[in-house]
Order: structure tokens, then sequence, then C-alpha cells
């Protein structure tokens, strides 16, 4: 090949999207099958933002957006900051990427710790920086003390997913502040709560980041998990306006597109199909984790919208993602998240959970 390509971007493994219901149909041939791979929303959209989409102009299609105009006054009116404190694009995972590349330079050093978001792996290697991963604890939680002493001087940026993905656990209240208390001025905190309407219902120990700004964080949240927009990516940042501006000086000009900001701006208004999915979230993890721990399965102490199952080596993983798979339980391996010994399992509608709790009931022997 005559065309130069950094050693880095050749060393990227291609992303591998979760397992779809046609390869399981024609894989094993079956129909009656659950996709819980993604931590999508089993209720699916809201449906004010259906009827948003639904109802488009022709200029909502034939004219560019307005580069997320429209989307920030709408969340910073939610949570009472200022406008040019937020940015909107496409996706939480999109604006990792934009901070990667407006705060660092290759051989830049980030923080974080094993077992986290493979979105960040795939950011921090296209930026070419320097990971220092913390291990997890025992119980598969974010170590806090050991984050805090791998900071030195060459750290730019600390990463906390706060639920993480895959593992679902938290960092909380008193380890949130005891992290702000230890970081530099000069270095950047992301934290991403993707799951945050999820865990804040769930724990009382969860430390909403927005009721702690500080210079150097920025927080991360997205429209595709509990408001059910997946497919559109569209989500958004809340930081200082000396960040966000550098930021939204940065994205592609127009995105997000206009169609993802109506639908999102629907669906934050709609309050009773919110608390219907964080309710059945909220019953299906809690009979997840129950009966996952009394079956005999090792587990993490999961507060988002799905469990993460330890099964003690990669070979066993891809043998129960393949035995779940044959009954139609799509689940997901955890390989790129750099636990191959472990999957994880979404939650669903209430039957689909009992579903997955009688197949595990059924699996266990084998594993055990």
């Amino acid at each position: 090949m005559s065309i130069f390509v950094p050693e880095h971007i050749q060393q990227l493994l291609p992303y591998t999207p979760g397992t779809s219901i046609k390869s399981v149909q024609e894989k094993h041939g079956i129909t009656d099958i659950v996709k819980l791979a993604s931590n999508e929303n089993p209720l699916g959209a809201s449906p004010k933002a259906l009827h948003a989409l639904r109802n488009i102009q022709a200029e909502d299609l034939s004219v560019y957006p307005d580069g997320g105009e429209f989307l920030c006054s709408a969340i910073a009116k939610k949570f009472n900051v200022n406008k040019d404190e937020v940015v909107c694009y496409n996706g939480s995972d999109a604006l990792m990427h934009l901070i990667m590349r407006c705060f660092t330079v290759p051989g830049d050093t980030i923080v974080s710790s094993e077992g986290t978001f493979v979105g960040y792996y795939v950011a921090t290697s296209i930026a070419n920086l320097n990971r220092v991963a913390v291990p997890l604890t025992s119980d598969y939680r974010f170590d806090i003390d050991g984050i805090i002493q791998a900071i030195d001087e060459t750290t730019r940026i600390v990463y906390i997913a706060n639920a993480n993905n895959p593992t679902g656990t938290h960092i909380t209240k008193s380890e949130f502040e005891k992290l702000l208390a230890a970081l530099p001025d000069n270095v950047l905190l992301i934290m991403d709560e993707a799951y945050y309407e999820y865990t804040e219902i769930i724990t009382d120990d969860y430390p909403n980041s927005l009721l702690h700004r500080r210079p150097n964080m920025i927080t991360l949240r997205t429209f595709s998990k509990v408001y059910g927009l997946a497919s559109l990516r569209v989500g958004y940042a809340i930081g200082p306006k000396e960040l966000i501006s550098v930021m939204s000086k940065s994205k592609l000009t127009f995105d997000p597109g206009t169609l993802s900001q109506l639908a999102a701006v629907a669906a934050m208004e709609d309050e009773d199909f919110l608390q219907e999915t964080i309710q059945l979230n909220k019953r299906g993890l809690k009979s997840f984790q129950e009966a996952f721990a009394k079956q005999g399965w090792k587990i993490s102490p999961s507060v988002a919208n799905f469990s993460m199952i330890d099964c003690g080596i990669e070979d066993n993983a891809i043998q129960l993602t393949n035995d779940l798979e044959k009954r139609g339980i799509i689940v997901r391996r955890l390989g790129g998240f750099r636990l191959p010994h472990c999957i994880r399992i979404s939650t669903g509608t209430d039957d689909t959970n009992q579903r997955v709790i009688l197949t595990m009931q059924e699996l266990i022997a084998h594993y055990a």
C-alpha cells in the first residue's frame, strides 16, 4: 500500500457490533429471539419523539441543521445551565472523540480503569494517547484511590464512566468528592454518565456530576439509552463555557441533524415514557441480580440497565453466549471491553426478563 497510514491507526482493531437478530435466525434456524446485547430501551422510543418525527416538514429535510442550537437551548433550560455551557453532537461517543482532538496531542497520558467503555479505547487509540489503566477492584468497581495515585505531571485527562459499562458499577458520592479534591487544576475530568437516569433511581449514593461544577470537568450524557433514540445518534456535553466553546468550534458544523434534535427535545418532554422505562429497568435489574446470584453466577453489583456475568475464562464466556443464542437470547461478550471472560445481559421487558432468568437457571449446571 503506497498511501501512508500512521502505525497507531494500522493497529486499530475494527469495532465488532452486537450480534443481530437476523444472524442468529440464519445461524440457528429459530425465530423467537430477543436482543439483550446493546443496552437498548426494550420499550422502543418515546411516543412523543415518534410523533415529532412523523410530523416533520419539508424544510426539516432540505435545509441544513443549526448545529445543535435548538437542542442545546432545551438542554440548558432543563438543567438550569447557560446555553454556552452545552454542546450537542452525534452521540456521546462522538463527543469523546471531540474532547480527545481538542485537549490532547499524540503521546499525552489519560488515566482510567481497566474494563471500561469500549468507545473510550477506540477514541484514545485514534488520538494516539498513552492509556494508564488502573485495575478494577475485586468487586469490579473503579479503584478511585488507585486512579488518584496514577495521576502525575504527564496526565492530561482522567476518564470515569459512571455507571461503568460493561460492569454496571458506580463510584460513590464520597469517592467522587475525593477524586475532585485530588484532581490537579490542569487535568481534565470526563464524567461519562450515559446511564445517569437509570442509576440515580437505583442507588442513593450516586453523584450527579452536574451538581459539582468545576472548571476542569465535562459531563457526557446521551439520548441513546433511557430515551430510546440510539439510531439517531445524539448526545450532549455540559461543562465550563471556556471548554465548551473550544469543542463547539471544533466539531462538524451542522451536526447533530435536525431530525435527531426534534426527536430529542420531544423525548425530554415525555415524562411518562421516561418513568415507565426507568421503573421497568429497576424491576428487571433487581430480578436479574437476585436471581443470578441465587443461581450461582458470579456477577458485578450493577446499577445500570444490564448485568455482567464473570464466567471465569474466555472459553466459558464464548460457550455461554452460544448456549443463550441457541435459545434465542442474544447477549454481549466483552472482549472489546478488555474483559473476555465476561458477558453482559441487558434488561428487557418483564416477560423477557423472566425468560432470561429461567434459561440461566437451566444453564448454570454446565458452568458451576
